[in-house]
């Protein structure tokens, strides 16, 4: 078995605390099954969403230094203990295994008179242009009474044009990866509605997927065209990267077996499949600059 695709697979599991046990690739999910039980790190539990079977973190601190032993060169700030414990044990905070105690989300509101709790968000942002929102793993929700959009790029953070013009609420930039720690923060908020714009890929798609699993209501941010978009601006060497072909078709196989959530989704990974091509959500802006 490959060293690199088994390092993966450990780096997001430790990401995400549990992952289905149909994207986990076949050449894996053996070990991992019999690493995790003789380690006592990981276990195979039936989802409490109640589709499927996930692996789910019992030890996280053995699945880390599982990974270091892999790859010594590992950032190990992406993990999860104290830096502060470092410190105060190894005087170095990147001594041993590290993790910080709050995320911080930039966000932009749309609209006039967004509040977030009592603070007028849309000043704020008039003001001095964006403002972050500190997310712990013990945070408390917050209220909303505008919706919330999740952006995966920050381009489309800076640059806002391609919003609709009826939407009112909060744009959030997650960087690529909607993190356990922030699923479950948005469990505790309230907001008008979820709705979720990753690349119109692999890895996008397993984030809706584990969205809608902490909060069935989400939605998918469907781009005008999309259908043409993936033609014109799709990649084919997007689907090859990394393990990006080998999680659509687990999804794929999922899905097929367990329903798809949006019906439109089955259109798009069909479309994925018979063009061979990825799209990145930056495509949206096509339609502000008229460009090709």
């Amino acid at each position: 078995m490959n060293n690199e695709v088994w390092l993966k697979v450990l780096q997001k599991i430790a990401d995400e605390e549990e992952i289905p046990f149909s994207l986990v690739p076949k050449s894996v999910r053996e070990k991992l099954q019999q690493w995790g039980e003789s380690s006592g790190a990981v276990s195979l539990q039936r989802s409490q969403a109640g589709a499927g079977r996930v692996f789910k973190v019992v030890n996280l601190r053995i699945v880390e230094k599982e990974i270091i032993s892999l790859d010594p060169n590992i950032d190990v700030n992406a993990l999860s203990s104290s830096r502060l414990r470092n410190l105060a044990i190894n005087k170095d905070t990147k001594a041993g295994l590290t993790t910080l105690e709050y995320s911080y989300y930039l966000c932009k509101a749309i609209g006039d008179n967004v509040f977030v709790n009592e603070v007028n968000v849309s000043d704020v942002s008039k003001s001095i242009g964006c403002f972050a929102l500190p997310v712990r793993n013990d945070s408390e929700g917050i209220i909303c009474r505008g919706s919330l959009l999740l952006v995966e790029n920050q381009q489309l953070l800076d640059d806002l044009k391609w919003v609709p013009s009826g939407f009112t609420g909060i744009v959030l930039y997650y960087a690529g990866n909607l993190s356990a720690r922030l699923r479950a923060w948005l469990k505790r908020c309230f907001f008008a509605g979820i709705i979720l714009f990753p690349d119109y890929d692999a890895v996008g798609i397993n984030n809706y997927m584990n969205l809608i699993e902490a909060i069935p209501n989400a939605q998918w941010f469907w781009m005008n065209d999309w259908k043409t978009k993936l033609a014109k601006y799709g990649c084919k060497e997007l689907r090859r990267k990394g393990n990006q072909e080998s999680m659509f078709e687990n999804l794929w196989t999922s899905f097929k077996e367990n329903g798809f959530p949006d019906a439109e989704l089955e259109f798009l990974m069909t479309e994925i499949r018979k063009q061979g091509k990825m799209l990145e959500q930056e495509a949206v802006l096509f339609d502000e600059c008229n460009l090709g």
